[in-house]
């Protein structure tokens, strides 16, 4: 598996653990901006990597 899909396939992972956690507490609003902020991160550097890196 190459690096970049190392990087995404991490960032997946640890989305879903923390959107598991939010489920247990829903009201917790760090958990919520960390979430978002995974999400972002992950599809900026999947369209960085596949439109600007190729």
């Amino acid at each position: 598996m190459s690096n970049p899909l190392i990087i995404i396939f991490t960032l997946f992972i640890l989305n879903w653990i923390i959107r598991i956690q939010l489920r247990k507490n829903p009201k917790n609003r760090t958990l919520m901006l960390i979430s978002f902020g995974i999400s972002f991160s992950m599809i900026a550097y999947t369209v960085y990597y596949f439109v600007f890196m190729r």
